[in-house]
């Protein structure tokens, strides 16, 4: 009894700790075990409308958009997303607030409880998304937008069967265990379309992934809307013009990266049509005003300083392309990067070796962090030898001395990027105040 107590007391520092000491390599996917708890929670039905959402990039953002408008058109929406950047209970967004800390603590006690009764071993990603499931459940949620963790098919949030399901974009990340072709992949994230479901929308992917999701919402009966196919949008200075079928919309430009508009609009008029009471003003407002940190994230100005978690050569090719939208100085651009061990490296460098021209390497910290060394090697293989000896790459042992370096060395003019990991922003947003001038 005593140390029932113990647990139901925990802080959410305390459950946070307990957690963390879930072996963090060990990934077990598959959905029997949260499903057992799920259903012991009463919790695989959530919300009036459950929207999940996955894809390579783009996820977080698209869900956040569509969280946002939902929000603003005063229809109580659940957002869960993952990783956090600052503070846990960034995962967990209810009306558009993180999650309090105590109906936080209470849903892992549940959690706790219930997988206990069930002889079940949760790993974190499955105790989160419990966690975020009681959450939404406990605060009477309308809807809830769900962000899939890793690959769709067998991922915790996939307990829980969409009525709508999104598939951002496809591209090759996680390859030791998703698969290591686009089919293989497609494959995994498709998984979320189940008969049953309203729609899947699909945005910008190769043909020889959709052509898998095709196969997969034909095989569950479900209707597919796929971007430059079903929908698009087309971007000018001062907004975008979005087209499905015999509609046009102009919209303001998006706060979340361009990429995403879209497929979220998309999704927003499906739910429109299914009665919800989304409004044009609500979208309007949610276009300008809803981001998700680390996302082409304005950090300060004189120097510009922005953060970006691109980790993936499809990312490297999104951040490529916003650099290009980026008002132009006369001013230099500058990167601090840093990687994990298991990224496609020498992709994402090479994808960006002509987009700066000054490189700040950095090592992140833990068994998955990637080293200096191997940073600025691979950088020296694409920029020439001779780009270390006359210091266009120099590298630090951490990402705020690499930071503090670029911003020391700017002009007002240039423009700095930090980029590489959720890991390498989250390092340099906790020495923001010090940057800021």
């Amino acid at each position: 009894m005593t140390e029932n107590l113990s647990v139901k007391n925990r802080s959410l520092q305390e459950w946070l700790f307990y957690l963390e000491g879930i072996d963090p390599n060990r990934i077990e996917l598959g959905l029997s075990r949260v499903k057992a708890v799920a259903a012991k929670l009463n919790l695989l039905k959530i919300a009036a409308y459950t929207i999940e959402v996955a894809g390579t990039n783009g996820k977080g953002s698209t869900a956040a958009l569509i969280a946002g408008a939902l929000n603003k058109s005063g229809i109580k929406t659940g957002l869960y997303t993952s990783p956090h950047l600052h503070v846990f209970t960034e995962r967990v967004n209810i009306g558009g607030k993180n999650v309090d800390e105590s109906l936080l603590c209470r849903a892992f006690y549940a959690v706790y409880e219930a997988a206990g009764q069930c002889g079940v071993n949760l790993t974190y990603f499955e105790y989160t998304t419990l966690a975020a499931f009681y959450c939404f459940k406990a605060e009477n949620v309308q809807a809830a937008v769900l962000e899939i963790g890793l690959g769709g098919r067998l991922d915790a949030v996939n307990v829980i069967d969409a009525d709508i399901a999104v598939i951002t974009s496809i591209g090759l990340d996680h390859t030791a265990i998703l698969g290591n072709t686009l089919a293989k992949i497609a494959y995994e994230k498709a998984g979320i379309i189940k008969r049953g479901a309203v729609a899947c929308v699909v945005g910008k992917v190769d043909s020889q992934a959709l052509e898998v999701i095709e196969a997969k919402a034909k095989a569950e009966n479900v209707s597919l809307f796929c971007e430059d196919r079903d929908f698009k949008a087309d971007f000018s200075d001062d907004g975008f013009c979005y087209r499905q079928g015999s509609m046009t919309f102009f919209y303001p430009l998006p706060e979340i990266p361009y990429i995403c508009a879209a497929t979220a609009i998309t999704v927003l008029n499906l739910l429109k049509n299914l009665g919800t009471a989304i409004t044009g003003s609500a979208v309007n407002a949610a276009l300008k005003t809803v981001s998700l940190p680390g996302r082409m994230q304005k950090i300060c100005s004189f120097p510009a300083v922005y953060f970006d978690v691109a980790h993936n050569p499809p990312a490297a090719l999104h951040l490529k392309q916003s650099l290009g939208r980026l008002p132009q100085t006369q001013g230099i651009k500058r990167a601090v990067v840093g990687m994990l061990k298991d990224k496609d490296i020498e992709s994402v460098l090479h994808i960006l070796k002509d987009s700066f021209d000054m490189w700040y390497v950095a090592s992140l910290p833990g068994v998955r962090g990637q080293s200096k060394e191997r940073l600025r090697d691979a950088l020296a293989q694409e920029l020439g030898e001779n780009a270390v000896s006359c210091n266009k790459i120099k590298d630090y042992t951490c990402v705020k001395d690499a930071l503090h370096a670029a911003v020391d060395e700017a002009s007002a003019a240039d423009t700095i990027i930090v980029f590489g990991s959720f890991v390498t922003v989250a390092e340099a947003g906790d020495c923001v105040d010090a940057i800021v001038k």
